[in-house]
């Protein structure tokens, strides 16, 4: 019989009455938090990093937009919103944490779903590290240029972040929830800040709706500007990732995935768009391809004063450190979850006692981190690429764990007869969509690598070849562990086992 045909794939729950949906733990305890639907929103969108975005990224969806920029934010809005439908509905039927991991399982089966469980810590260790490094840097010249501190080398910065999130992430995940809130809104506050002001002065071609017409989104690189654009939505993803830490996860999950979407995307819409206004959509994009790095800060100090530019070169550190811890406690809850399936050694799913987090996992991951900067400390001569090619790498990792995600979804309900009780739109049309609309930004992604990560040729095809080698070393393991350990096998995708 094929994996997960009817009848129900085992470990697989449906809400039928008497049935719990949160009985999955290890013999070594489970994860605690009590984390509510706000705090997990904020949580997960420190992954994005918003001010990074704004001030780094969004003058490139500029670059290559024009003056549509924001339309291109609103129309990955309106697909991921779309995305997060089938995402969302799997939770009701598929109540493990493992995300990616189980959704995948789920749906294309053990040996798809292994490897994307090995793609899925690839993409996160890349992205993570890409971040370290670009914190260093920001965090350099804050010390240097505007503190007046001492000379150091951007690795010691690097690894002081990887030690303090590792030690966050060892602790209850609350401390986690709660440094990652106060970040997040104070870069929310900023920010809201420059458009009030913006929007008050109206700019020099005043408050124009020009940027949301099709005209203006037409006439810049369409496809580069929607895949630079979905790049800066990284994150909601990892709700599910929390499950077993979360306040009521049948509800909490649907609604922090949601909210997550649609919040980082009307931000990102009114700041493209105020960004646009306070430069004119005459000299917009000149000015974006001749000072992407200074545009943002250049305008807020224009707008609201010096101190706000001074505020802002704060706030991109310790947004990059926001962004890493987010990365330390999803990558370290991935690793747990193959420890609990025992994929990976068992130690790996050790809870902490007291803090009721990953401990095991959480030092593991740290450890590998701190040993790649080591690495980079010697090897690497240009750190801005090192960030631009990890970034670029990582991202586009997570495009393709979204895409086989949506896949998934039909394919589980296609094969779930037995379920009734979910619309057609949130089994079928909606995941539908989801999978068509992700696998043209894959295409662009895939089309436009090279300028993705920022290099040669021949690095983007060393980033590819890593990429997919990663994903079939985790399908090769699954068929090893069919073929010579079936107990192993058989709990792929935090999959309960009688």
């Amino acid at each position: 019989m094929p994996e997960n045909v009817s009848p129900p794939p085992t470990g697989v729950t449906d809400s039928r009455p008497g049935q719990s949906e949160d009985q999955h733990t290890t013999d070594r305890g489970a994860l605690r938090g009590r984390v509510g639907v706000l705090e997990l929103v904020l949580t997960v969108l420190a992954f994005s990093a918003p001010m990074v975005v704004v001030s780094g990224v969004t003058p490139f969806v500029i670059i290559f937009g024009g003056a549509g920029a924001p339309v291109a934010f609103a129309i990955v809005t309106v697909l991921l919103l779309v995305f997060a439908v089938g995402y969302t509905t799997m939770t009701r039927y598929l109540p493990n944490p493992g995300a990616f991991y189980a959704y995948i399982t789920a749906g294309l089966g053990r040996v798809l779903g292994l490897g994307a469980s090995f793609l899925a810590l690839f993409a996160y260790l890349v992205l993570g590290v890409g971040t370290y490094v670009f914190f260093a840097v920001v965090a350099k010249g804050l010390v240097e240029g505007v503190l007046m501190g001492p000379v150091l080398p951007w690795y010691l910065y690097a690894l002081a972040c990887a030690a303090l999130t590792g030690l966050l992430g060892y602790l209850r995940i609350d401390l986690s929830v709660k440094t990652l809130s106060i970040v997040m809104v104070c870069e929310i506050l900023i920010v809201m800040i420059f458009d009030v002001a913006v929007l008050g002065d109206g700019g020099p071609g005043g408050r124009t709706l020009e940027p949301f017409t099709w005209g203006a989104f037409n006439s810049g690189a369409v496809g580069l500007a929607l895949l630079f654009a979905a790049t800066c939505f990284l994150g909601f993803e990892a709700t599910a990732v929390f499950r077993e830490e979360v306040k009521d996860p049948r509800r909490t999950i649907p609604r922090a995935t949601y909210l997550a979407v649609l919040c980082i995307g009307i931000f990102y819409v009114l700041a493209a768009w105020l960004l646009i206004v306070a430069y004119g959509t005459a000299d917009v994009s000149e000015v974006a391809g001749t000072n992407f790095a200074g545009m943002f800060s250049e305008a807020i100090q224009s707008y609201v004063g010096t101190w706000a530019s001074h505020v802002v070169t704060v706030l991109v550190v310790t947004s990059a450190f926001a962004a890493v811890l987010s990365v330390q406690n999803i990558l370290a809850r991935y690793v747990y979850s193959l420890g609990v399936d025992r994929v990976l050694p068992p130690a790996l799913s050790t809870v902490h006692p007291r803090h009721g987090s990953p401990s095991v996992s959480s030092v593991t991951v740290t450890a590998v981190k701190v040993l790649i900067l080591l690495v980079l400390a010697v090897a690497a001569d240009d750190t801005a690429a090192v960030y631009g090619q990890f970034g670029g790498t990582g991202g586009f990792a997570v495009l393709v764990l979204m895409f086989l995600t949506s896949v998934s979804v039909v394919v589980f309900f296609w094969r779930r007869r037995d379920i009734v009780d979910v619309s057609l739109w949130h089994r079928f049309i909606a995941p539908a969509l989801g999978a068509i609309g992700l696998g043209a930004v894959l295409w662009l992604a895939v089309t436009n690598f090279t300028t993705m990560t920022g290099g040669s040729m021949a690095v983007a095809v060393g980033f590819q070849v890593a990429v997919w080698a990663v994903f079939l070393a985790g399908v090769v393991l699954a068929l090893v562990y069919r073929s010579r350990r079936p107990d192993v096998y058989a709990r792929i995708g935090r999959q309960e086992v009688s």
